[in-house]
């Protein structure tokens, strides 16, 4: 209620900027709606950063959740498990956490953060956000990393998980989602809930497998280097086909899972702009947009070098790592079009995204 009351201010007025915000809804949302202090403050802050994403429209919140700080909530550790103090309207609830072995020893070797009280399927679930001491990143070996939709990574070092699965899956989801909609019962309606839940649990334990396989391969001294993806839906044109698959493609939460395992293993992550990547050759440094000779071939037209496309702009997102200033030359392995990149399979329902790659 907080949010959808705070959300209406804001689009009604256009005033997204937390700080400005927060002068115009805090004591209206403390004395109409009586939250406390922090909790309003956290309610204006899940809108303000929902409007980042878009303000074309008015957004609603129907996830009943609550968003909790150090204030809120605390972790207290008794011989009989780990409970949870929380501060809701009326008092402060304490509760114990039912979690396995793995989730309880990430609790006692890190300092939580900040939660997210959620209500889902008659059931309370905390989603707990950690710190905790990594080793401090160092490398001086450049390891770009190249994300799409029909090749989901692919590395300099030889890495590649397809998208293919993922995509088909997506497109499946889509599919069920339409005959859902046009349908428009109850039941329909309840559904379609259930199916947005199992698109997103498989697209996030796709992508968490796809970036902890790639990170296994990585080694002491690597640095990862990827592309800054700002603007990267207009840059990319697909068919109408895949339009509605890369418009609502994750690859910035890709990322995100590869810099956060990367960061853990003390591997340093870097981002450049990603400008000619896909038409300069690593191997002479010729640019020109003819290199690019189809969304999956590269072939210079000065040098006669030719690789998988994708394959290439990750060699170029290392090289602009090793020389930002300019151009250098990349050693690229001997591999023609009928080599062969062996990588570890990857033993799990999507095991089929890793596999080895003939170009």
């Amino acid at each position: 209620d907080a949010c959808n009351y705070i959300s209406e201010i804001a689009f009604e007025r256009r005033v997204f900027n937390p700080v400005a915000l927060h002068h115009m809804v805090y004591r209206e949302t403390r004395g109409k709606i009586k939250l406390p202090a922090n909790l309003a403050i956290r309610a204006r802050d899940r809108v303000a950063k929902a409007y980042k994403q878009r303000r074309d429209r008015l957004l609603k919140f129907t996830r009943l959740s609550m968003d909790l700080d150090e204030r809120l909530f605390r972790l207290i550790y008794k011989p009989d498990g780990i409970h949870a103090s929380i501060s809701t309207l009326q008092k402060r609830v304490k509760s114990p956490l039912n979690i396995g072995n793995y989730q309880r020893k990430l609790l006692e070797d890190a300092r939580p953060t900040h939660a997210v009280l959620v209500y889902r399927n008659k059931t309370l679930h905390l989603h707990i956000a950690v710190e905790r001491q990594v080793p401090e990143p160092k490398g001086n070996n450049p390891v770009g990393v190249d994300v799409g939709m029909k090749n989901l990574l692919v590395a300099s070092n030889g890495f590649k998980a397809k998208g293919g699965e993922i995509l088909a899956k997506r497109r499946h989801f889509r599919e069920l989602r339409s005959s859902l909609q046009a349908k428009g019962t109850k039941g329909s309606k309840r559904a379609l809930k259930r199916l947005s839940g199992r698109e997103r649990r498989y697209v996030n334990t796709a992508l968490h497998q796809v970036s902890r396989v790639f990170v296994n391969t990585l080694k002491e001294g690597d640095v990862v280097v990827m592309e800054k993806l700002t603007g990267i839906r207009s840059r990319v044109k697909h068919g109408r086909s895949l339009n509605g698959d890369f418009n609502s493609w994750a690859f910035r939460r890709l990322q995100a899972f590869i810099e956060y395992k990367a960061l853990e293993k003390g591997i340093p992550v870097v981002y450049v702009e990603p400008r000619n990547t896909s038409t300069t050759c690593p191997r002479c440094g010729n640019v020109h947009k003819s290199n690019r000779k189809s969304q999956s071939l590269f072939k210079c037209t000065k040098c006669g070098f030719q690789h998988h496309a994708d394959y290439v702009a990750s060699l170029n997102l290392s090289r602009l790592e090793l020389a930002p200033a300019g151009w250098a030359p990349v050693k690229v392995p001997n591999v023609g079009m009928n080599g062969d990149f062996r990588m570890s399979h990857y033993d799990s329902p999507t095991s089929s995204l890793f596999q080895s790659w003939s170009i």
